[in-house]
């Protein structure tokens, strides 16, 4: 089990929204939550992400489950490309390519003992690297920009020029590459 709810209870100036809301969701299932507009399923969803208390009842998560919370409204701005947008989330591993770069040019000049301490460095770094995946990272993110739809020279549009629905699938790309072990979508597609 990644996550249950038990006897979720939510009211608002004295009205219950909903109560004894009780479920759990298993490792790798899809689970949908349908109801008719105002019944709280977005309140339900952000109890579940910690955004609001319940009024009554428990939220648990497996240990050490993260979790990624796609919401129904984003407001989402940046005057970043599509490509850059999504790199943002690796910006580890891009900092750490520029200091492997960095090293190897430091490296063609040091000799000595100043080489060996540089080389036990740069072997230090390139398997932090490899371990973060850091040499499939260009191949992922274009695999979830074609996935979602995006084609050509899409990539380089600012993410200010999209339609709504354009930047919801650009914060869902966000979301897969972080690769999180719940990922809760508020209508992804509305």
């Amino acid at each position: 089990m990644i996550l249950a709810c038990n006897h979720i209870e939510k009211k608002f100036n004295d009205e219950t929204l909903f109560s004894d809301v009780s479920f759990h969701i298993n490792e790798h299932e899809c689970t949908a939550l349908v109801g008719v507009n105002g019944t709280g399923k977005t309140t339900l969803l952000r109890i579940i992400v910690g955004e609001l208390p319940a009024d009554n009842g428990d939220v648990i998560l497996a240990k050490d489950t993260s979790v990624g919370y796609l919401p129904q409204q984003q407001g989402y701005h940046s005057d970043k490309s599509i490509y850059d947008e999504l790199w943002e989330v690796k910006k580890d591993i891009v900092a750490l390519e520029r200091e492997i770069r960095t090293m190897e040019e430091t490296m063609q000049t040091a000799s000595g003992e100043e080489l060996n301490t540089l080389l036990e460095r740069y072997h230090r770094m390139q398997t932090e690297f490899e371990a973060k995946d850091g040499y499939a990272c260009k191949s992922q993110i274009m695999g979830i920009i074609n996935g979602l739809g995006f084609v050509g020279n899409d990539i380089d549009k600012s993410i200010n020029t999209l339609s709504g629905g354009q930047k919801t699938r650009v914060a869902l790309g966000k979301l897969l590459l972080l690769e999180p072990d719940l990922l809760i979508l508020d209508e992804p597609t509305n």
